[in-house]
C-alpha cells in the first residue's frame, strides 16, 4: 500500500494556523506582563501613600506642647508650620537611645526637591535634624493648612504665639497630572485649663 504524505497546501495551512496561534499567545503574554507591571506599580504607589499616612498620623496624634532647642541652643516652638511644611515635637519615640515609651522626638515634614520628606533629630534639644526619609516621591508641590479652635484654616502656625497646637493639619501634595493627594490629621490633645472653683 502506497503511503501518502502532506501536500504543500496542507503544510502551508498548518503553518498559517500555527502562526496565528503563536501570535495570539505572544499577545496574551505581552498583555499579561503589562497588566502585572501596572498592578505592581499601583500597589507600590498605594503602599507608599499608606506608609506616609500612617507615619504622619502617628507623629501628629502624639504631638506635645514641649518646646525644643536647635543645635545652637536657640529656642524652637513645640509646633511651627507654614504653607510648605511643619515641625513638631512628639512623644512615643522608640529607639535604643530613648528613655522608655514616653521619650520625645523633634521631627520636620517638608517638600525637598521632588519628595515629601520627614526629618528627625537624635535629641529634642541641641541636635541637628538628619538627612531625612523620602516618604513620597515625584511630588511637585505641597500646600499645608492648620485648623484653629474657631474652625478656620490658617496658612501658618506657631505654638508660641497661639499657646496651643492646631486642632488638625491638612497636607495637599501635587503629583504630576494626578489629582492632589489631600491628607488630614488630628493633632495630639491640648490640655484644657483647670476648672474654676468657687470659694
Amino acid at each position: 500500500m502506497k503511503e501518502r504524505g502532506f501536500t504543500l497546501i496542507e503544510m502551508l495551512v498548518a503553518l498559517s494556523i500555527f502562526a496565528v496561534i503563536a501570535s495570539i499567545g505572544v499577545g496574551l503574554l505581552r498583555a499579561s506582563t503589562t497588566t502585572h507591571d501596572a498592578v505592581q506599580d499601583r500597589l507600590g504607589a498605594m503602599g507608599a501613600v499608606n506608609r506616609l499616612r500612617a507615619i504622619m498620623a502617628n507623629d501628629l496624634a502624639q504631638s506635645v506642647m514641649r518646646p525644643a532647642r536647635d543645635e545652637r541652643g536657640n529656642p524652637l516652638p513645640a509646633f511651627r508650620g507654614d504653607a510648605g511644611g511643619f515641625a513638631l515635637v512628639h512623644r512615643g519615640r522608640s529607639s535604643p537611645a530613648s528613655e522608655g515609651a514616653g521619650a520625645v522626638q523633634r521631627v520636620e515634614y517638608r517638600l525637598t526637591d521632588t519628595a515629601w520628606q520627614r526629618r528627625s533629630g537624635a535629641q529634642v534639644d541641641g541636635a541637628p535634624l538628619d538627612a531625612g526619609d523620602a516618604l513620597l516621591r515625584e511630588v511637585s508641590g505641597a500646600a499645608v493648612r492648620y485648623r484653629a479652635s474657631d474652625g478656620a484654616w490658617r496658612d501658618s502656625w506657631s505654638s508660641d504665639s497661639e499657646g496651643r497646637l492646631p486642632l488638625a493639619v491638612e497636607v495637599a501634595l501635587t503629583r504630576g497630572d494626578r489629582p492632589p493627594l489631600i491628607l488630614r490629621f488630628l493633632t495630639g490633645p491640648t490640655l484644657a485649663p483647670p476648672p474654676v472653683t468657687q470659694p
